[in-house]
């Protein structure tokens, strides 16, 4: 479990990392860890997450400016370099991985049934793959990396809780 300090180690932070910092859910440390983001990896998918709120926002929304100006901010400040980008093979492999996920939930009771949960496990299993071959460990509140962590050899997370308080 994610402590109140940020971690020690090389980290990637999930989606759900700059979600909830921004609106200031969860333990204090997400907001340190925002602060030091150009510091910390992130995934492609990730970013992709992050950049789809431009496109998801109504323009003639009276506060969309202020909230696509936080997130354009946020991405800018994510440096290049630390940004694991997938390749077709990740791809392939990170679909395969996604099923596998969903099956063993779906097990748990849990139904993977809609294309945002199928597209949200896929980002996740990316997510896996490219933090376990840098051997970076992966900072998240996702409980399918409950699973994604008995599947993927070396992959290691941090998960911290949305509703603890800081």
């Amino acid at each position: 479990m994610l402590g109140t300090a940020v971690p020690n180690g090389p980290v990637l932070l999930d989606t759900n990392v700059f979600i909830n910092a921004l609106a200031g859910r969860g333990p204090l440390v997400l907001r340190a860890l925002l602060e030091a983001v150009p510091r910390l990896f992130v995934a492609a998918p990730a970013r992709a997450e992050l950049a789809w709120v431009r496109g998801r926002l109504d323009p003639d929304h009276p506060g969309t400016a202020r909230v696509v100006a936080t997130y354009e901010t946020l991405l800018s400040r994510i440096d290049p370099a630390k940004v694991l980008i997938p390749g077709d093979a990740d791809w392939l492999m990170a679909g395969e991985l996604a099923g596998q996920v969903a099956r063993v939930m779906a097990g748990g009771g849990r139904r993977i049934g809609t294309a945002f949960d199928r597209v949200e496990l896929i980002s996740d299993a990316l997510t896996a793959i490219l933090a376990a071959r840098a051997r970076l460990t992966v900072v998240t509140e996702d409980r399918d990396f409950d699973v994604l962590v008995r599947l993927v050899p070396g992959l290691k997370v941090l998960f911290y809780d949305r509703s603890e308080k800081g």
